[in-house]
């Protein structure tokens, strides 16, 4: 119960007429509370990131540990001797040498995960990760892509954005034009200038986890495959995960990994995706038990294996300097999202001239809503580790005002509710935080022009299991224009 002055000091933030607030949910007969959040919407995608800092030390060695050629392998587009790479890590290390886009603030690195020879398709990206790493708020974003996104590639045309690597290579036949031709890829989609790319061959990593002895690898929930293909063109026996703890081997962590076939959830691009950082993070943590860069034998014989698996065009003193810039930070430094159909921006399609699946914007978003997307990233990334559930209060919940602020809200991957408010609306917009939400709750203020209070409405049951934040929508609102929704997309051009 709110004490007289409590309630003073409340009227005189809302300014309402009468002296109640009266809440009802609506759509919910007997008037009983939205449930509890539920699981979140997305994981974070933490395990590439940190293994690619890993990499960085491994790539880094091979200068001083093996052969001009080998280093060469690893960092692919440059022609540097031996000195200049020996020189280049020198002045990384000490500071007198900057990535592309370091003094602007943001350094942006195309993460590629591809299959390798031996496998169908072995240079289409399996994984398709933009990382932004802004080392003044020391902070890291990591986007995931989705493979199946349809657009024009440069100097190759409609494809697949998880075609664009092979293509390149194809093409080219050179590790560098292929991460161009991807970095131009994602680059058109994001909006975003990337000057680097790091990719990884899967298969290197089978061979590199038998060296090491094995992994153990957390699996969240049973799933078996019944066509996972072998070499020969057939497939093996169906292959079963049991939930838990697993340890394996090379083969076993790159079946886990690559598996597509599985009923229910772990059947989608999305469960393997986070199956392959799984790994990636399960190898990150067995070299460090192992302390493997202290043990000269053990990392060249790992150095030999990634030379063939491992390419980048960042250059190994911008390696040390990144690898500087990062090796503090841990899981909290690092947000993540996905641009998937849960954002309400991309939708799927099948194109009629060979039906095929392509995600393309939805009816009514635009690549810009896209560019928006990948901008707000790490805000993004905050709002989806914080998974708040919000209660939005208004007169009326058909109201435009209404309508615009729950669907911007669910857009942002937010968790809405609504319950109305029969009193007169205040001036401007209210916000109060059930349970401590910071990025959300900033985020909003910001988005609504809301003003935060510390005391919850009166007469409102807060209950802190099923809300996180509760918003009293305000006469300060402002509305976006009403207009007429473009016609649905047409047919792409045909794959050629």
């Amino acid at each position: 119960m709110l004490t007289q002055n409590q309630n003073r000091n409340f009227d005189s933030i809302y300014k309402p007429a009468g002296p109640q607030i009266v809440v009802r949910h609506i759509n919910n007969p007997g008037n009983k509370p939205p449930p509890p959040p539920g699981k979140p919407r997305r994981r974070l995608f933490k395990g590439l990131a940190i293994t690619l800092l890993l990499l960085v030390l491994l790539a880094i060695a091979a200068i001083g540990v093996k052969s001009l050629a080998l280093s060469n392998k690893v960092f692919v587009g440059q022609k540097r001797n031996i000195f200049q790479q020996v020189t280049d890590v020198i002045r990384g290390s000490s500071g007198h040498l900057s990535l592309l886009g370091e003094k602007e603030g943001q350094i942006n690195i195309l993460l590629l995960g591809i299959g390798g020879e031996g496998h169908d398709g072995p240079y289409l990206s399996d994984t398709i990760m933009l990382a932004q790493i802004k080392p003044e708020e020391q902070v890291v974003s990591l986007t995931s892509v989705p493979r199946d996104y349809w657009l024009d590639v440069k100097n190759i045309g409609y494809r697949k954005i998880n075609a664009a690597f092979a293509e390149g290579f194809s093409k080219h036949k050179n590790w560098d034009e292929a991460g161009r031709a991807a970095r131009d890829a994602v680059g058109k989609l994001s909006g975003l200038t990337i000057p680097y790319f790091a990719v990884i061959d899967f298969r290197g990593f089978e061979k590199a986890i038998d060296q090491v002895g094995g992994i153990d690898v957390g699996i969240d929930r049973t799933f078996t495959d019944y066509k996972y293909p072998n070499e020969t063109n057939g497939y093996l026996s169906p292959v079963t995960f049991t939930q838990g703890q697993e340890h394996m081997n090379g083969k076993r962590a790159l079946i886990f990994a690559r598996s597509r076939h599985a009923a229910g959830a772990e059947g989608s691009d999305f469960s393997r995706s986070v199956r392959q950082h799984k790994m990636l993070q399960a190898f990150k943590s067995k070299l460090t038990s192992l302390n493997i860069l202290s043990d000269s034998g053990a990392l060249t014989n790992l150095l030999d294996t990634f030379a063939d698996h491992f390419h980048t065009n960042i250059n190994a003193g911008e390696m040390v300097h990144l690898y500087q810039i990062g090796k503090d930070w841990g899981a909290e430094n690092i947000v993540a999202a996905s641009l998937d159909p849960e954002t309400g921006l991309v939708c799927p399609k099948i194109l009629e001239e060979s039906g095929a699946y392509v995600l393309l914007p939805c009816g009514g978003k635009t690549n810009k809503d896209i560019e928006t997307f990948f901008k707000n990233s790490f805000v993004l990334g905050k709002l989806s580790a914080e998974k708040s559930v919000i209660w939005i209060a208004t007169q009326n919940p058909k109201s435009l005002a209404y309508r615009q602020t729950e669907q911007k809200l669910i857009d942002l991957g937010l968790t809405v509710w609504p319950i109305t408010y029969t009193e007169v609306a205040p001036e401007q917009t209210v916000i109060y935080q059930v349970n401590s939400k910071p990025a959300t709750t900033t985020f909003i203020k910001n988005l609504l022009n809301a003003r935060e209070v510390t005391i919850p409405p009166p007469n409102v049951r807060v209950d802190t299991t099923r809300s996180d934040i509760i918003i009293v929508l305000g006469n300060n609102l402002k509305l976006d224009p009403v207009v007429t929704p473009p016609p649905p997309v047409t047919n792409p051009p045909p794959i050629q």
